[in-house]
């Protein structure tokens, strides 16, 4: 199966990326991907800090491309802007599965081997587990792309750009973009599953 883990990056999780790719280091090991990171910073130097890490940890294959967004769009527009690019290349290198994997959250070793055995036990289109958040680890974060595994098809039928007016059930904003996807997707005919605390600890990274 040919697994691709994308993900958005900003300078200002500066605070949790090296720690995250030294776990994409580890994680990897256990199931081989692909890592793809989108950087939606102001300029190109963040881009370069980042391959400094990735050579750290000895991350082989990886790609990181520049998304230069209007820096008065909110970060909910410019994260679903991120996501669009990579469905286009999951779609365009046939992909199997997109891993979307939040770069401030933590996740075991053998977590995506768990989604991936998850999603294959009902052939479900979406298998995801909890995350705790950041204030309370006992309490778990309502987020759909933290860590999360979405088959191909998902993404063949539908994207992340809204286009606000053509659809009387689609938001009139872009935050509730996430849980705009997955009801579509649930309406066509998939399916999801949910950890539910199956693969903690989840941890939610702090400053």
């Amino acid at each position: 199966m040919k697994i691709l883990i994308g993900t958005p990056i900003h300078i200002v999780k500066d605070y949790s990326m090296e720690r995250w790719l030294k776990n994409v280091a580890e994680l990897t090991l256990v199931t081989p991907a692909d890592l793809l990171m989108i950087d939606n910073s102001p300029g190109l130097d963040y881009v370069e800090k980042v391959k400094g890490y990735c050579e750290k940890y000895k991350i082989k294959n990886y790609k990181i491309l520049h998304l230069e967004l209007p820096p008065e769009q909110g970060v909910y527009e410019r994260v679903a802007r991120v996501r669009e690019v990579i469905r286009h290349i999951i779609l365009s290198q046939y992909y199997d599965v997109w891993f979307s994997w939040e770069c401030d959250q933590l996740i075991p070793n053998n977590g995506l081997s768990e989604l991936l055995k998850m999603m294959e036990s009902g052939n479900f289109t979406i298998a995801s587990h909890s995350t705790w958040t950041r204030e309370n680890q006992e309490e778990i974060l309502d987020e759909l792309f933290g860590t999360t595994l979405i088959s191909r098809d998902c993404l063949v039928k539908h994207g992340f750009l809204l286009e606000f007016g053509t659809d009387p059930d689609m938001p009139d904003t872009w935050e509730p973009g996430e849980k705009w996807f997955k009801t579509r997707v649930l309406r066509d005919g998939g399916s999801s599953i949910e950890g539910d605390g199956l693969l903690n600890p989840v941890y939610h990274l702090e400053k």
